[in-house]
């Protein structure tokens, strides 16, 4: 799963790419990198409820787990952060104004400091805008063992089930969306807890899958999901239907003993340093859209 959360990194970041490159390659699959992070979240349903499959409500346990969570996402959200805060600090020392002074503020300091940006309360991409994501995580590793005392004596039929509801909802969600599922500030809470949920469903699926039963679901799942690209636009209704081909996916990784992701040389270590990389790309592109504008360079003329 790990390796998988590789492949999925590189998606998304494929799709930052293209929105300044324009890839003529796989253009419909890059477009729609933004689902890679549906990935990220049915991904961390599933291997949550794995490690944890009877954590309980004793505050003790709750408390431990909320602090193990913690310890995992804040140091490397908090030092970004402070990375940009210094950053701006010492541009403003130094008399060089921000590029677009809404990116700065206070108060959308606050929100990322505390890990409520992703909640619906931020009006924008500003400081580290990535972690809009991690925020939207911490919202369920908040609920996750309210959600697992209700899921926890589920059958593999009712998870099943529960997963196609699950997916009819995320279908209503893209529906009613604007943007499809490419929601992040204003309605990340709405994309992500369907997903997240659908993800501790795979876990509680898994003893009863096969080896034949998951070749069947990811070979399924490939086609649903390439249905789900190719047959609809961009921040589209389509977008669920995506999302089901990838869930699929990853209940057959998830259920192959074979490994066969974990195999390919390299990308389980990428996988394990995908959450850095991920959150180090606003500070990375802000140095160098700094230094193409000293350079006197126009992004528009000079993609790369």
């Amino acid at each position: 799963m790990t390796a998988a959360r590789a492949l999925l990194a590189l998606w998304v970041l494929a799709y930052h790419l293209d929105l300044h490159l324009a890839f003529p390659l796989l253009r419909p699959w890059v477009k729609r990198g933004y689902l890679g992070v549906d990935g990220f979240f049915i991904l961390s349903g599933c291997v949550l409820a794995h490690r944890y499959p009877s954590l309980g409500l004793r505050p003790r346990d709750v408390l431990l787990f909320w602090w193990r969570r913690l310890v995992r996402l804040y140091p490397v959200h908090l030092t970004l952060l402070l990375l940009l805060g210094g950053w701006f600090l010492l541009a403003e020392a130094a008399g060089v104004a921000p590029h677009q002074a809404g990116r700065a503020s206070g108060r959308e300091f606050f929100l990322q400091l505390l890990m409520l940006n992703g909640w619906g309360a931020s009006q924008g991409w500003s400081w580290n805008y990535p972690s809009w994501s991690v925020s939207t995580e911490w919202a369920g590793y908040l609920a996750f063992p309210l959600l697992l005392s209700l899921v926890s004596g589920f059958g593999v039929r009712i998870a099943a089930l529960g997963s196609l509801v699950l997916w009819a909802a995320l279908g209503a969600v893209a529906l009613l969306s604007p943007a499809g599922l490419n929601l992040t500030y204003a309605g990340a809470l709405w994309r992500f807890f369907p997903e997240f949920l659908a993800g501790m469903a795979i876990a509680i699926m898994l003893p009863a899958m096969g080896q034949r039963n998951a070749a069947l679901a990811g070979l399924v799942g490939l086609m649903v999901a390439t249905l789900g690209i190719l047959a609809g636009t961009p921040d589209s209704a389509a977008d669920a239907v995506a999302v089901g081909g990838i869930f699929l996916c990853l209940l057959s990784l998830a259920a192959n003993r074979n490994r066969v992701l974990g195999r390919v040389p390299g990308l389980t270590a990428l996988g394990g340093l995908s959450y850095c990389a991920y959150m180090s790309y606003a500070p990375v592109e802000l140095a160098f859209a700094r230094l193409w504008r000293h350079a006197g360079l126009d992004p528009s003329r000079h993609a790369w």
